[in-house]
């Protein structure tokens, strides 16, 4: 038998909070990484919810992570948009920064766009967009480790090969030629923070075969496939990482950044909903 994880007792009461007030629930969640929080307000809200509203949420204590669930109406789709993410670097067990997957999973999301900011590791330009085909996880953690996470059906040992979906790679790159926007795929690395990354970290990245590096995503898109969920994964480079000349670098100004490319990422975000309201299995 398939073990399972994720404990019912710190997920279920969450689940059953949103399904009382929506017992149809979204199908689609977004996670909107640091200052894309905005990208929430660009569709009719059916509800805004703080997550401290919600039992067993996590709340964020980080700049730029408003911690509120939106659910929308977005191209016909009913969507849940979380404003915000919590960090293993806050304090928490990755148990607790991936348990608004888990909470997803149960109320019936079925398919996980995660977006985050993030330094590039190949000189890419800040403001530019990267879609996430695979990931490094240099974390030395796993939200799947230890034997807490238990009874709501998520499997321990996960198939990993290919965590972001093929086809939403696909319809998002369309979705991108059609608004005019410029994008690419990359791998990204995942490391815990939240210092930024000297330039022998960043090096040694490169060679690793990364792209881009954040301190996010990649314990919620293991959950989210311990969950048999489809990932797309959308990365906004704000910085360039270990950048001796990029003095600048600092979460104000990664937020910044993020805050004026908001109208962007809602544009291909939109396009890619869009496809999976018209053909949701695609």
């Amino acid at each position: 038998m398939t073990e399972t994880f994720f404990p019912q007792d710190s997920v279920a009461p969450a689940v059953e909070y949103l399904r009382a007030r929506f017992p149809v629930g979204p199908t689609v969640g977004i996670i909107l990484g640091s200052g894309l929080g905005g990208v929430a307000e660009r569709a009719p809200t059916l509800a805004s919810i703080p997550y401290a509203d919600i039992p067993g949420f996590p709340v964020c204590s980080v700049e730029g992570h408003a911690g509120r669930l939106v659910v929308a109406d977005r191209r016909g789709l009913c969507v849940a948009m979380l404003q915000g993410r919590a960090h293993r670097y806050e304090g928490l067990t990755l148990e607790a920064v991936t348990r608004p997957v888990a909470v997803l999973a149960g109320w019936g999301v079925k398919t996980l766009i995660v977006t985050c900011a993030a330094g590039s590791l190949d000189g890419a330009e800040a403001g530019s967009l990267m879609l996430i085909d695979d990931h490094l996880n240099v974390m030395g953690d796993n939200p799947l480790m230890g034997a807490g996470w238990r009874g709501l059906g998520a499997s321990r040992f996960v198939e990993m090969a290919q965590a972001y979906d093929p086809a939403l790679i696909e319809v998002a790159e369309r979705a991108a030629g059609a608004a005019g926007l410029a994008i690419r795929r990359g791998v990204l690395a995942a490391v815990a923070g939240p210092t930024y990354e000297t330039a022998a970290e960043a090096e040694m990245l490169r060679r690793l075969g990364a792209q881009a590096v954040s301190m996010s995503v990649v314990p919620e898109v293991i959950a989210a496939r311990a969950f048999a969920l489809r990932v797309m994964g959308l990365a906004l480079i704000t910085n360039r990482s270990g950048s001796v000349s990029d003095r600048r670098v600092g979460h104000h100004r990664v937020v910044a950044v993020a805050e004026g490319r908001v109208e962007l990422v809602a544009a291909l975000l939109d396009g890619v909903l869009s496809h999976l309201a018209e053909a949701p299995g695609s």
